[in-house]
């Protein structure tokens, strides 16, 4: 239920208490879904999506692997991403500093995911972190980044970026299949 909305900030009711978290940014039909787990303090705060150190880094990559201009300015990148026509949101609302969230929690965002993901028609969902995607898939996912074999939201394709602690050689490959996926879909 929503009461308000500043910048992204949101004030939603979660479990009966009124939570000031972020809004879903969705993409426009055929673009990119990226989802992350939860908003850190940090990010509701600013208003803005991915603020702390892992967050920066994933905005980087956007920038290394074209989904957003060379010269983005991280302290507001999701607004450069949904100028891009991409979209972001969270399996979780609720924020909180670290991933602390259980996988009874985790699996409560699925549905209202897939929901969001059936009425906005992304081309492909792109999660930010493993364990959201195994949260959707209901299972461990071996592969480290790529495409998600066996995984589909609303009939739409899963991707997982590579993780934050990922090798660079592996970081580079995977963002290269991001970079292909952008383009993809622009053409």
């Amino acid at each position: 239920m929503r009461e308000h909305i500043e910048g992204h900030r949101i004030t939603l009711v979660l479990n009966g208490l009124p939570i000031e978290t972020l809004a879903d940014l969705p993409p426009e039909p055929g673009r990119l879904l990226f989802v992350g787990l939860n908003p850190s303090p940090v990010s509701v705060e600013a208003g803005h999506y991915h603020r702390g150190r892992l967050g920066q880094s994933f905005w980087r990559r956007l920038v290394r692997a074209q989904i957003l201009p060379p010269h983005t300015d991280l302290e507001c990148a999701d607004d450069a991403l949904v100028a891009a026509g991409h979209g972001i949101t969270d399996l979780l609302k609720f924020p909180t500093p670290r991933d602390t969230a259980t996988e009874t929690e985790l699996r409560a965002g699925v549905g209202p995911l897939f929901q969001k993901v059936a009425i906005w028609r992304p081309a492909a969902v792109v999660f930010v972190y493993k364990r959201g995607a195994e949260a959707c898939a209901g299972r461990h996912i071996p592969e480290p980044w790529g495409r998600i074999e066996g995984l589909a939201l609303a009939a739409r394709p899963c991707f997982l970026m590579p993780g934050p602690y990922a090798p660079r050689k592996a970081v580079d490959v995977g963002l290269n299949l991001i970079r292909n996926l952008g383009a993809a879909i622009e053409g």
